[in-house]
């Protein structure tokens, strides 16, 4: 590939290298020379609508957008002189003026508004102009954010976002002079949307008050808060967080734009389901008493354990784990195996090929951004793995990459196919249309989830493999395998069983001590109720012992019951599907007695 050609410029008397194609704020910004900007963001398209990032030529009166101006070698700018100071002053008064920015009952107030940061640099004491006092909407119908449009500057940024990185286009600009605002879908609502995801990205792009989290309102300002970065545990694809807290609580999470797995992006199951969904904690050890379950000590619970394993033979005992659990948890599992007559670990219908399979390449979910065809074969991206879904819209909306959809429930990735087969037929005419859809594909990528394992799902992708290996120029397939399991991978590669059918896994042999590690699985382990006579089979086994971090129906059938940490309160490392081995940050404290999954177990065994 060749190197980008270098280029110098004078930026405020400075010489700033920088390459061909580069926007004067680009070059200004990587020689920290500061300009300011409102509607720019960092990975968007430039717009250049705000005019607080404009920058003088010399030679030329005019005055430009330094964010959306190429940067022509050898030319001298100016960026910041007492004519650009009082020119964005200017803008920012008019700003202030138009809408209703009543700072004292914003929750961004105090420090997190770009809007209200601007008017302290440029030392804002009054307006000059009049003030419109619009009396606008307030949409408060979404389920975790809503929009004032008082407080709305017209950045575009959330319109920006949704559409180049969420990929779904929900938001818009719509009416013209004082009515312009940002509208959802026809000027609906987000409550009534049938295209937003919940992924947040719009709030995260927000720099004002106009877009805000519901659960996030009036819990601190940002900038007093501790941050923290983590990985999102609620998929595979194992995205980057960063997490604010203050006093031992969460007050917002944010993508992490560091992270080379998600560079910023969240979907609604990592930035909202994490912290803004309440669930009822464990918090203690409990063990049952009659027909309710009383708090105990740690050693009171780990006594009357002990006590009962004794009695017993190891193949009378079995340990069934989540795939939520951390690589050192997983160690530690595979360590204390031989303690038990079997283990085992619990994952989704056809998902043990898998788990089994090992993690793919690192380039595996990047490489949709460059793939010219993308297969998606007995998986659910939208409604499992969110910012894969994104990528895999982006690519087909924007690049115009073609899109295969063969074996899965119908979702929004539909509308955008090529082809689109829910169910599949096996007939001659539907495959030569697949046939001449992938005709003159060269990159590939194939994206296949537990459906593809059935009879009809390996057919399938034994076809698709035979069309694209005729033809010659095309280079191999990027295989991207996406189970639904956290964890599953990698717990697997230690040697544990994955099993899809627990209740012969149970059966196959009497059992009179099961232990479940839940850890911090959303429902707290009651999934494994939606198989048929798991909990027939459990109620047979004298001690159950679960060991999770949220109430359930699972913890109300255990005999005894331990706490778990949950993500917030977990250390150690997992890894993603593309084989990534990525890093676990403690956010909070353990609440109440709370314990991490290997450290309970060692206990146990020791």
């Amino acid at each position: 590939m060749i190197a980008p050609k270098q280029i110098t410029v004078t930026i405020d008397s400075q010489k700033c290298v920088g390459e061909e194609g580069q926007t004067v704020l680009q070059i200004a910004t990587a020689n920290r020379i500061y300009i300011p900007t409102l509607c720019y963001l960092k990975h968007l398209s430039s717009w250049g609508g705000c005019r607080m990032c404009i920058v003088e030529i010399a030679g030329s009166p005019k005055v430009v957008p330094s964010c959306a101006t190429p940067a022509m070698d050898g030319t001298t700018y100016t960026a910041n002189n007492d004519r650009l100071r009082q020119l964005r002053r200017l803008t920012l008064e008019l700003l202030f003026s138009e809408r209703n920015h009543i700072c004292p009952f914003c929750p961004t107030n105090h420090g997190d508004c770009e809007l209200q940061q601007q008017g302290y640099r440029h030392g804002m004491d009054s307006v000059r102009y009049p003030y419109l006092y619009p009396a606008l909407p307030v949409d408060t119908s979404g389920e975790y954010f809503a929009l004032d449009h008082n407080r709305c500057i017209l950045c575009t940024r959330c319109v920006r976002v949704c559409d180049e990185v969420e990929g779904v286009h929900t938001l818009d600009v719509a009416f013209r002079g004082e009515k312009n605002r940002v509208i959802v879908d026809l000027n609906g609502i987000f409550g009534a949307s049938d295209t937003c995801t919940n992924c947040g990205a719009c709030v995260a792009a927000c720099p004002t008050g106009a877009l805000f989290d519901k659960a996030a309102a009036f819990r601190g300002k940002l900038n007093t808060c501790q941050v923290v970065r983590t990985t999102c545990t609620e998929c595979p694809v194992g995205c980057g967080l960063l997490v604010f807290t203050k006093e031992n609580r969460i007050v917002e999470v944010f993508g992490d734009h560091d992270s080379k797995v998600s560079l910023g992006h969240l979907c609604a199951r990592g930035r909202y389901e994490t912290w803004a969904v309440p669930r009822e904690r464990i918090v203690q050890p409990m063990i049952r008493s009659i027909h309710a379950l009383k708090p105990v000590s740690w050693e009171q619970a780990l006594r009357e354990i002990a006590r009962i394993r004794g009695k017993l033979d190891a193949t009378q005992t079995a340990l069934l784990v989540s795939p939520r659990i951390t690589n050192e948890a997983a160690i530690t599992v595979a360590r204390v195996a031989a303690r038990f007559g079997k283990v085992g670990m619990f994952v989704a219908r056809d998902e043990s090929a898998l788990c089994g399979a090992g993690a793919g390449a690192l380039e595996g979910t990047n490489s949709l951004s460059n793939a010219d065809a993308i297969i998606v074969l007995g998986a659910q991206p939208s409604r499992t793995h969110g910012v894969l879904a994104a990528k895999i819209r982006n690519a087909v909306r924007r690049r115009r990459a073609k899109l295969l959809v063969f074996h899965a429930h119908k979702s929004d990735l539909d509308q955008h196919a090529d082809i689109c087969a829910n169910i599949v037929s096996l007939e001659h005419v539907f495959w030569d249309r697949v046939a001449e859809a992938l005709k003159n594909v060269k990159r590939p990528a194939l994206v296949y989830g537990a459906a593809a394992m059935t009879p009809i799902g390996v057919t399938v992708m034994a076809r698709l493999i035979q069309i694209l290996e005729s033809n010659p120029s095309r280079h191999a397939p990027v295989l991207i395998p996406l189970p639904t399991s956290t964890n599953g991978q990698a717990v697997a590669a230690v040697g544990v069983e994955p099993v899809e059918d627990v209740a012969p896994w149970l059966d196959a042999q009497p059992l009179q001590y099961l232990h479940i590690i839940a850890s911090d699985e959303p429902d707290g382990g009651a999934r494994l109720f939606e198989e048929k006579h798991v909990r027939a089979l459990l109620e047979r086994i004298d001690c159950v012992v679960v060991q999770a971090s949220y109430e359930s129906e699972l913890t109300e059938a255990a005999r005894i019951v331990l706490p778990s940490v949950t993500w917030s309160e977990k250390s150690g490392t997992v890894t993603n599907i593309e084989g990534r081995e990525l890093p676990l940050q403690p956010v909070l404290t353990p609440r109440g007695e709370a314990r991490e999954d290997a450290r309970i177990l060692e206990e146990l065994v020791s």
